[in-house]
């Protein structure tokens, strides 16, 4: 518990008072590490359909990550100071965060039969809206066409030919009203084409008047036109033919009712096939869509149906985010003993004893891990003598402590600013304006 807190246990051993504290918060963090490992367990083995022991592994991985976090933002945090909360703002954020994000699969879990009954009517209602699509598209109003010109051709085989064919669901008039939509459309666009040419319109009508382009747009309407009336005449002449009663009429329609109703079966049970593979394969596919995306989706609406659930669930959500935010709360709510004091002032020996290590570093070479002042100049040092004649006693040594470095550099260097005059000096000296006293 103690490694967990961050604590250091030489320091520890000084103060054996604090050993409590720094249990409790130990505890917290394994706490909320276990929580967040057992919670990814559930996420990867419920949602995501994971093979439970990769699941358990990789939520242990999940949990020490947690851990690790959780440690640094407790011992990232100052124990002292009027700054202590704005510090402590960011990372009780962050501690908020991740209790939303380890509560979630929690809460899943934990509300997971009610959630798999709305899984149910969710699917349900998936199947039902795809159907529905199906239906309303355009190969679905195909099928309908084709189901009812083939209950119309059968009607006028059961019959023998009396039963006049439905126009509606011919499937000639059928094919020559879906070449009047395309003839309509092309008419229509070749009539803009000539406006355009004719008033100017939009870019590529740069020029009005009735020209070149404006006739070949005109002409190209004109087609299109007589296309449509040509269709038009042909649907009348087989809405005609559909209507005959006579006895010619008769053996026609019989006729045309048993060379079609193949031709329609064929294609009606095409699409039929077409439809019904696709259908499968989103059922299929709707069936095994449990995700967590799902999954939520079906909490918030057993939620909203339900307002004792939507209660539990809010009050379970609270506790585990304050379980997982325990360790930011537990730090916070602690105050300084003489563990921190003394912690304090150890940092501060560790950083002067970095700084000293550096300095010494940067002394030069001779002198470096000196524990006395030496010089180590090869020449021996002139020293300076009174008039006396006797040598003068040199100046007590200061502590090396409290020497610095220019000092003891400026102590090796060799003096040989004065000497004792020899024989033969007192002519130079007294030319210089020097006396023997000097």
């Amino acid at each position: 518990m103690i490694l967990l807190s961050g604590a250091r246990p030489e320091v520890l051993d000084s103060c054996t008072g604090e050993r409590a504290r720094f249990h409790g918060l130990g505890g917290a963090i394994l706490t909320t590490s276990s929580i967040a490992a057992v919670s990814m367990t559930f996420a990867l083995a419920s949602a995501l359909k994971l093979f439970p022991p990769l699941a358990v592994l990789v939520g242990g991985v999940w949990g020490v990550a947690i851990l690790s976090l959780d440690r640094w933002l407790v011992t990232s945090l100052p124990v002292e100071g009027g700054r202590r909360f704005g510090f402590a703002l960011p990372r009780l954020l962050l501690a908020l965060l991740l209790g939303a994000v380890i509560s979630t699969p929690l809460m899943l879990q934990i509300f997971k039969p009610e959630i798999d009954a709305e899984i149910v009517d969710i699917q349900q209602e998936r199947v039902d809206a795809f159907a529905r699509a199906q239906q309303s598209g355009e190969t679905g109003q195909r099928i309908a066409e084709l189901e009812k010109s083939a209950a119309n051709l059968e009607a006028v085989i059961a019959s023998r030919g009396e039963i006049a064919l439905d126009p509606a669901a011919d499937p000639r008039i059928q094919e020559l009203n879906n070449s009047r939509k395309q003839a309509v459309r092309q008419r229509d666009a070749f009539y803009q084409e000539w406006q355009c040419q004719l008033y100017v319109g939009p870019p590529k009508c740069a020029k009005k008047g009735n020209g070149p382009l404006a006739k070949k747009a005109e002409d190209a309407y004109n087609n299109a036109s007589r296309q449509v009336r040509d269709i038009d005449r042909q649907i009348q002449q087989r809405r005609r033919q559909l209507g005959d009663v006579q006895d010619a009429g008769k053996q026609s329609r019989l006729t045309q009712a048993q060379s079609g109703l193949p031709v329609v079966k064929a294609e009606l049970n095409s699409l039929t096939r077409q439809q019904a593979r696709l259908r499968d394969a989103f059922v299929n596919e709707n069936g095994g869509s449990d995700g967590l995306l799902l999954r939520l989706e079906s909490l918030g609406r057993v939620s909203q149906e339900n307002p004792t659930l939507n209660s539990a669930r809010i009050l379970l959500f609270l506790f585990i985010l304050l379980i997982e935010c325990l360790p930011m709360v537990v730090k916070l709510m602690q105050r300084p003993g003489s563990y921190d004091r003394i912690l304090i002032e150890l940092e501060k020996q560790e950083v002067n004893s970095a700084v000293d290590q550096i300095h010494d570093a940067e002394r030069p070479l001779g002198l470096r891990d000196a524990p006395t002042r030496q010089f180590i100049a090869d020449e021996p040092r002139t020293e300076i003598f009174e008039n006396t004649g006797g040598p003068a006693e040199p100046p007590p040594e200061e502590p090396y402590e409290s020497r610095s470095f220019e000092d003891e550099a400026l102590r090796d260097l060799h003096d040989n600013r004065a000497t004792r005059p020899g024989p033969g000096d007192s002519a130079r000296y007294a030319h210089a304006g020097l006396n023997d006293d000097w």
